[in-house]
């Protein structure tokens, strides 16, 4: 019993100082210490981050609606057989949405790659430079909208198209 318990005791000293030790190899400063300076500005970021995602958001509502819209319009001319005389001008308006789309995607990877490079700054606790980075996604958001903006009336075209 005696043997276990200073075994335990051993085992305990030993380990104390390699904690202490590892500790004493971290900076030494708080993260939330180090973020303090950044953190009002961090947070007005993320709040313009907010207001252009649900800016954008409402936008692709408004897409995915006029999408539905257009199928049903669809249905209703094949079943009315008069699709035909409309196919060409529905092709050139697909072709249009296409390269849009296209663009989109473009920028969705550059915002992807933002993020990531967020991502590490916070990991990184580097939040001096974080500030900086998160000044790109608003520019990329924003150039989302006009975007979005032209597929929702492309959509509208087909749909007046399909209408006529």
């Amino acid at each position: 019993m005696l043997k276990k318990i200073l075994t335990l005791g051993l085992g305990l000293a030993l380990l104390i100082p390699t904690i202490a030790s590892a500790s004493t190899l971290t900076t030494g400063v708080t993260p939330s210490t180090n973020r303090a300076p950044y953190a009002a500005q961090i947070k007005l970021e993320r709040q313009t981050f907010k207001d252009n995602y649900y800016t954008n958001q409402t936008i692709r509502d408004a897409i995915k609606g006029e999408v539905a819209q257009v199928k049903v319009l669809i249905a209703q001319d094949k079943t009315n057989k008069t699709l035909r005389a409309k196919k060409e001008a529905l092709k050139a308006d697909r072709e249009v949405i296409k390269a849009d789309y296209a663009s989109l995607k473009a920028i969705n990877v550059t915002f992807a790659t933002d993020i990531q490079i967020d991502k590490t700054d916070v990991t990184n606790k580097d939040y001096a430079k974080l500030v900086t980075d998160l000044q790109n996604i608003p520019t990329l958001q924003t150039s989302k909208t006009p975007i979005l903006q032209k597929i929702s009336s492309d959509f509208n075209t087909e749909i007046n198209l399909l209408n006529s």
